[in-house]
């Protein structure tokens, strides 16, 4: 990422199959309960725990700990609420305000301290929509550098085995780490979709809103699910298999949700017009 200061670090070990495989079923196994829990709030955080707890167990053979992975829930719920506030959207000030502090005793401040700040950043040059294909590429660049800062700074904390709190994001040449970022990113094309009255309503830059024309946005929001589902795009070697299966689970889901779109608004050509003004 170019809004931070980036650290060398030796490439992953590789293992294999069934390591993987017996070291990811024990974390889904040990998570489980969270699916449950009231944190994280969503069923989609809790997969990123048991990714990032699979992850951390195979790079350093020590598993999340009972509380980090509960203050690795408060975090993951803690950026969401934060995006959601940038966004305009419901935020109780004084639950935010008392989940950093919270963060802050956990001795996690530092990363949450940076990523307010890196996101202040990314946000102050918010494009903004309704454009034409420049436009679609700028705001398609401010999704992935959210996305890559969002992933970055829970991996950061999940593989920090030192506890040094050290905040250095780990870079895009990790193939792990790049191919869940690419995983948010095909959830955000999902989520763009379903959410494109709401978000044209708020004048929010997303996939479907960054041009005057939602066909337009289509067609290209579907070549860049392609793009994320490629895997050999990932310069620094093969991300664990696990990780690929859900890349292209997510990029079929996203890819049907697009094309489903695009064959809406193909048999209703006036489906766009109504659709912008019922989100004004």
């Amino acid at each position: 990422m170019s809004e931070h200061r980036r650290e060398a670090r030796p490439a992953p070990a590789r293992h294999g199959p069934v390591r993987i495989s017996l070291v990811m079923t024990r974390c889904l196994l040990r998570n489980l309960p969270r699916f449950f829990c009231a944190s994280p709030k969503t069923p989609l955080r809790v997969l990123g725990i048991i990714a990032l707890d699979s992850l951390r167990t195979l790079r350093t053979s020590q598993p999340l700990s009972r509380k980090r992975a509960g203050e690795l829930a408060t975090v993951l719920d803690f950026l969401g609420c934060t995006n959601a506030a940038w966004d305009h959207k419901d935020l109780c000030r004084k639950e935010h305000e008392a989940t950093r502090e919270r963060l802050h005793r956990a001795r996690l401040g530092a990363h949450i301290d940076a990523y307010l700040s890196r996101l202040r950043e990314l946000e102050s040059r918010r494009p903004r929509t309704g454009g034409d294909h420049r436009r679609f590429d700028e705001v398609r660049s401010y999704r992935e550098a959210v996305a890559r800062l969002c992933v970055g700074t829970i991996a950061a904390i999940a593989l920090d085995a030192k506890g040094d709190n050290a905040t250095t994001l780990p870079t895009e040449r990790d193939p792990d780490v790049a191919t869940l970022v690419r995983i948010l990113l095909q959830c955000q094309i999902i989520d763009d979709v379903v959410d494109y009255t709401d978000d044209v309503s708020a004048g929010l830059p997303s996939f479907l809103t960054a041009t005057g024309s939602v066909s337009q946005a289509l067609e290209l929001t579907s070549a860049a699910a392609r793009s994320y589902g490629a895997g050999g795009e990932l310069a620094a070697g093969v991300a664990i298999f696990p990780f690929r299966i859900t890349l292209a689970l997510f990029t079929a889901a996203a890819t049907l949700v697009v094309r489903l779109a695009e064959r809406r608004y193909r048999q209703d050509p006036n489906l766009e017009a109504a659709c912008r003004r019922a989100g004004t």
